[in-house]
């Protein structure tokens, strides 16, 4: 449980520093967008990783969701 909930912490990490490296390549003067793409899809996939990782996470019954209120 708990070194499920680690993954997902370094998870979004990762997410968060691929987002600022994107910002970086693209703030640079050169005009090398290929760049930008490339990070931009990294952060894509591992969110997408993220998503599934939580899914099957809580499919197993690592995660637990809230009960509704009412």
């Amino acid at each position: 449980m708990l070194l499920f909930k680690l993954v997902v912490v370094i998870l979004l990490i990762f997410i968060v520093i691929s987002l600022f490296t994107a910002l970086y390549h693209l703030n640079k003067t050169t005009n090398d967008s290929t760049t930008v793409v490339k990070t931009l899809a990294v952060r894509i996939g591992l969110s997408l990783f993220l998503f599934m990782l939580i899914a099957i996470g809580h499919l197993a019954g690592f995660v637990k969701l809230n009960n509704p209120p009412f």
